[in-house]
């Protein structure tokens, strides 16, 4: 059929019309957009940040980390506590147990007692830390890693109670390997400030397929136990490998935080498919934190600046730069159904008894 002249025109500009409107689209507002930061550490009472957060509509997820030391998970537990009860709209918290009398015969009860305290309290999720793999040693001097019988009961009692672990295993694979060969610019110093847990200065401790063997041994320990991989689940540096590991495990999502600079550095379409793809296991969070040693002016510009550019990175494909990556990237430019997912619904779905934004 021979199409006219005229018609073809018609067409033509109908055709231009609709590429003009779909690459002129805006992202949606930053503002009104409701948002949940699912790892975001607080220590303070301050409610500097906690206004930004209202302001610009996140609500946060502070876990309480770091298992060595009973007095320091009480005073975190203070200042989460503390904020949740005084703005329930904006701060959830996720509890941790003290490893500090690990091999004794009544730790397993005195960890799930205080877990339980910190569940009545409000806690919707319970933390593990890399040092549980990367620090502690058993009497024999081995390592104990998240896999070890001994934890069994514990992790058993938070499936029962319907709460999610946020599973801090290991680090990324930059930790195995000189500084000059890191991939991004915040693991060089994290890892030159921080010697002790720089692993390519330490042979003889755990490797990451070892760490990451014992935490897949976890989840299939416990197939009815949802746990959230912390920081991409320490499969930051290949989404192809990380995409392998959540098809293996429907009991793991993963959070962001801290490792959005590890998509920015692969290849911009298998990263933008990659999220297309696990759009329901991944959830946005920063590990930015705060406390009272803080500048309160300094840190809320510092967290406000924060959220704008990775939600540059999620809702445009603006070509960008960041101090974290040495050369430019574009960003994904998200659908609005996924960016609601990994920047709201996915945190409501994997902790239960988080509010929505909405």
């Amino acid at each position: 059929m021979k199409i006219s002249s005229s018609l073809a025109v018609i067409i033509t500009c109908v055709i231009i019309t609709i590429l003009q409107i779909s690459c002129s689209q805006k992202p949606p507002d930053f503002t009104s957009f409701p948002k949940i930061d699912a790892h975001f550490h607080i220590h303070t009472l301050n409610q500097a940040v906690i206004d930004q957060a209202r302001a610009d509509n996140f609500m946060l997820l502070s876990p309480n980390t770091r298992s060595s030391n009973q007095a320091f998970i009480d005073e975190q537990f203070r200042f989460t506590v503390g904020q949740h009860k005084k703005n329930p709209d904006i701060v959830a918290f996720a509890s941790t147990f003290s490893m500090q009398d690990w091999g004794r015969p009544d730790w397993q009860d005195k960890a799930i007692a205080y877990l339980q305290a910190s569940f009545d309290s409000g806690a919707v999720a319970v933390k593990v830390w890399k040092d549980i793999g990367m620090t502690f040693r058993d009497a024999d001097s081995s390592f104990i890693m998240i896999d070890n019988p001994a934890f069994d009961p514990i992790f058993a009692f938070i499936a029962s109670q319907n709460k999610t672990v946020l599973a801090h295993q290991g680090e990324p694979l930059n930790c195995w390997l000189p500084l000059d060969s890191m991939t991004v610019n915040g693991d060089k110093s994290y890892f030159k400030n921080n010697p002790q847990y720089h692993m390519f200065l330490h042979p003889n401790y755990p490797t990451h397929a070892q760490l990451m063997a014992a935490r897949d041994n976890r989840l299939a320990k416990n197939p009815s136990l949802r746990i959230v991989g912390a920081h991409l689940g320490s499969l930051e540096w290949d989404v192809d490998v990380l995409a392998k590991t959540l098809d293996k495990y429907p009991n793991l999502a993963v959070d962001m935080s801290a490792r959005i600079c590890h998509l920015q550095v692969q290849n911009r379409d298998k990263v933008r498919n990659f999220i297309i793809t696990y759009q329901d296991k991944l959830l946005y969070g920063t590990d930015l934190g705060v406390s009272d040693n803080d500048d309160p002016e300094k840190i809320t510009a510092d967290v406000h600046n924060t959220w704008l550019e990775d939600w540059r990175y999620f809702t445009t494909d603006d070509t960008m730069s960041t101090w974290n990556v040495e050369t430019p990237f574009r960003g994904l430019k998200l659908d609005k159904t996924i960016l609601h997912k990994i920047y709201h619904d996915n945190a409501l779905r994997w902790y239960p008894g988080l509010q929505s934004k909405e």
